[in-house]
């Protein structure tokens, strides 16, 4: 019988941990291994998955906030590394996921190709509107009869992926740290093996759907930095990565034009709106982090390493 590892990483959420980690629990098919990273959270977090009294959940809490990237990172290689499990699935901290969520993800295998790069969740706001759409690939229609899309990229939300493609592939970017992460992995996926959103397979992103309507003319001022590591991402997948359809030096030039945009359009921090999105583009140009493998040398018997 297959079986899973669910990584989770949180991050100053856990009242919606709480609930992800109920909805998990709950699952159809019983999900082996549940991996938690916490990326120093200081709203009690730590404690609180300390003292789960659960056998099935590793908790990791870290000294600093190594950002989502890392810590799904880190998360996708302790459960490579420590379990012997067929399937990791991937998911944020306010992802809720239907109570067949998974049981759908895994009775889909039964159709695709036995080698896939990934398969994503169908992602609905709380209110059930369609939430972080993947995106479409060429060939989209193949399986569309069985509920199947065929995708080139998807979030962190809800995705599975096989053992031996995280061994074939790789783990995550750590040095893109947030905003990206996801689409730069997925992409890498889908680039080599044909990917699929399952549409049975629900979940709820409880994540305010008003965050929409933010973009770097509007966001808040704590959050203006974070508009670097946007822009340089943006910058280095489409200059990586042909399915994107266009390239690093035409994401650099709309990068300037909204860089200049912020500087007339923006009601405050005008100047240091301009100046992340312009630092991001220009730092994506020589942007070029490896890519890092899980150690192959983990025990067979589904112990945790020592």
């Amino acid at each position: 019988m297959m079986s899973v590892s669910c990584i989770v990483v949180t991050y100053n959420r856990i009242a919606l941990l709480k609930e992800c980690l109920t909805a998990l629990i709950k699952q159809t098919v019983p999900i082996e291994h549940i991996i938690i990273v916490n990326n120093n959270s200081s709203d009690g977090t730590d404690q609180y998955i300390d003292n789960l009294d659960n056998d099935r959940i590793l908790p990791i809490n870290l000294e600093r906030n190594i950002g989502g990237a890392a810590g799904f990172q880190l998360g996708l290689k302790k459960a490579f590394e420590n379990y012997n499990d067929d399937f990791f699935w991937i998911m944020d901290d306010d992802t809720i996921p239907s109570v067949n969520a998974l049981e759908a993800l895994i009775a889909s295998l039964k159709v695709i190709p036995k080698k896939f790069g990934f398969l994503c969740s169908n992602v609905r706001w709380t209110d059930g509107t369609p939430s972080n759409m993947p995106s479409p690939a060429l060939n989209w229609p193949i399986y569309a009869d069985k509920g199947l899309i065929e995708v080139t990229k998807a979030t962190f939300v809800s995705i599975l992926v096989n053992r031996q493609i995280v061994k074939e592939l790789g783990l995550p970017i750590k040095e893109m740290f947030i905003w990206g992460d996801d689409t730069e992995y997925t992409t890498r996926l889908s680039e080599n093996y044909t990917s699929y959103f399952v549409t049975n397979s629900i979940v709820t992103h409880k994540t305010p759907q008003t965050l929409n309507n933010i973009t770097y003319l509007n966001d808040t001022v704590d959050r203006i930095s974070r508009y670097f590591y946007l822009y340089r991402n943006l910058v280095f997948i489409s200059k990586k990565y042909k399915s994107t359809g266009t390239s690093g030096l035409k994401v650099f030039i709309h990068g300037v034009f909204n860089a200049t945009e912020a500087l007339f359009k923006s009601k405050n921090n005008k100047i240091k709106r301009c100046f992340y999105i312009l630092k991001g583009c220009f730092s994506g140009l020589q942007f070029n982090p490896a890519i890092e493998y899980p150690n192959q040398n983990n025990l067979k018997d589904g112990r945790p390493n020592k």
